[in-house]
């Protein structure tokens, strides 16, 4: 296939490919844009990840904001000055008409809560744009040309030639019928570093007694503070079947002892305090659930888990309430993590996300060796590398590839 315009071929139709292709179509600059994609629409991750609620952003400061991404600090810094949270908010409430609101843990949400209006609008301006979609095309190579352009092939049989390749493939995780991920492989041809994926975000294998998961399965530990070894996170976790889930976990998370404080709004004195004030002759569990409001998964951890000794021993129960040692096993599996770590070094890349071995080849996204918490920070770190992209690539297009 040969093109007027420069083309410019985004492969993958996540968020990070979909924000660098608007705003390649936004811009004053003449192109034919095509997004290829594997699946039989954009966006599938978006729409696992956003199942439960999606959150878009968070309301950190921007100096913080930066501090949760892995990689390199400058880049983090550039990236989200060229297109920040405020940016982000800005382009769904006034281009794509998706109200946001914030949430009471600092996260910002879409109003719908799912991501299906946010991807059939977005894809709609694109299109109004000029943007052309083509699914079911799976990248299987590609191989430089003496133009400068790059000749791609798809499975589908396709083959297209483009003048600049965004590749935004997305990480290891949500990925159950792919073992090992195929795109990788295509990429390692290219003699390129790159690091197995292993789950983030996920949740933990934790052995619990039969009479506390009878109990407590599927029940939340509201407003508790999970520590280990990497610091400290306050939040709600879910009691499962295999362990527990939830952001304190999915941020801090690793094999080896761990701690909940089960009433972080209360110290230990005065834990004590409300223990010993009544009168009554109750148990310590019985002034535990009357006199500290605990929650029922709290109460069943303290009853099932809790060594008997702990029950007899005012000063034992109430350290126990306020540092409960867990001993997380290992994460679950990485087709069931919100994310992965790993990917692609960043040794490949120069600063504007160019592959430095394959010039007019940038990728963005999940794909690159970066992790985050969730509360809004992934998808935020994806559609900014894709708004930090698009700049660099009409920026190339006035020099020739070398």
């Amino acid at each position: 296939m040969t093109f007027t315009l420069p083309h410019i071929a985004l492969i993958g139709s996540g968020p990070a490919a979909l924000m660098a292709v608007d705003r390649l179509a936004s811009s004053s600059r003449k192109l034919t844009l095509t997004v290829f994609e594997k699946r039989a629409g954009p966006a599938w991750k978006l729409f696992v990840a956003g199942s439960s609620g999606l959150n878009v952003t968070n309301s950190a400061d921007l100096s913080q904001f930066a501090q949760q991404y892995s990689g390199p600090p400058s880049h983090w810094s550039a990236a989200l000055k060229m297109f920040s949270p405020e940016d982000w908010i800005r382009f769904l409430e006034t281009d794509l008409d998706q109200k946001t609101f914030l949430g009471t843990s600092g996260r910002y949400f879409v109003e719908t809560m799912h991501a299906a209006k946010l991807v059939r609008a977005w894809k709609k301006r694109l299109e109004e744009k000029g943007v052309r979609f083509a699914f079911h095309h799976e990248l299987t190579g590609f191989n430089p040309l003496e133009n400068g352009q790059w000749s791609l092939d798809f499975a589908s049989g396709l083959n297209t030639n483009a003048d600049r390749v965004i590749l935004a493939l997305g990480g290891g995780s949500y990925e159950p019928k792919e073992t090992p991920l195929r795109w990788p492989l295509v990429l390692q041809e290219k003699d390129l570093e790159f690091t197995e994926f292993s789950p983030a975000n996920a949740g933990f294998h934790i052995v619990w007694k039969d009479g506390f998961l009878k109990e407590a399965d599927g029940l939340p530990l509201k407003n508790v503070v999970f520590s280990n070894a990497k610091g400290s996170r306050k939040g709600d976790l879910i009691v499962t079947s295999y362990g527990i889930e939830g952001t304190p976990v999915y941020t801090l998370g690793e094999p080896g002892p761990a701690w909940l404080d089960l009433k972080p709004d209360l110290t230990l004195t005065q834990v004590i305090s409300r223990l010993t004030a009544p009168r009554e002759n109750l148990s310590l569990m019985r002034r535990a659930q009357k006199y500290l409001g605990l929650n029922p998964a709290a109460l069943a951890l303290l009853f099932h888990m809790a060594p008997q000794s702990w029950k007899m021993d005012l000063q034992a129960f109430a350290e126990g309430i306020k540092h409960f040692p867990l001993d997380l096993e290992s994460p679950r599996p990485l087709s069931e993590s919100i994310s992965s770590r790993g990917g692609l070094s960043w040794n490949n890349f120069d600063e504007d996300l160019q592959f430095k071995k394959l010039a007019g080849i940038y990728a963005v996204g999940e794909m690159i060796d970066w992790e985050a918490p969730t509360g809004g920070y992934l998808i935020q770190g994806a559609v900014t590398q894709g708004a930090f992209v698009a700049v660099h690539v009409l920026n190339s297009l006035n020099e020739p590839c070398q």
